[in-house]
């Protein structure tokens, strides 16, 4: 490692050697930096209606998969049985 690293590895704002005395070239174990944000980072939601889309696409991808020859019988059925699902409806 640098010494030009080593003499700025700060962990939790306090610099830290015995970070560096575990730090071996080739052990599996990276050092990096982070920028912080202010804030917290704002949580992207789906729409209901791209979540829909995306629980059908899915559905009739995996159906033809597994059984083409029925694919349009156990879609339908599939539908009948969730359509709270199906119309992108969460759970929670």
């Amino acid at each position: 490692m640098p010494n030009w690293c080593a003499n700025r590895l700060m962990f939790n704002g306090i610099q830290n050697s015995d970070v560096l005395k575990t730090w071996i070239a080739g052990g599996g174990l990276s050092l990096h930096r982070r920028a912080r944000k202010e804030g917290k980072r704002q949580i992207r939601r789906w729409s209901d209606e791209r979540k829909a889309a995306a629980r059908r696409r899915n559905l009739e991808r995996r159906v033809n998969r597994i059984a083409p020859l029925f694919a349009d019988e156990l879609i339908e059925r599939e539908l009948e049985t969730r359509p709270a699902y199906f119309r992108g409806k969460s759970a929670r």
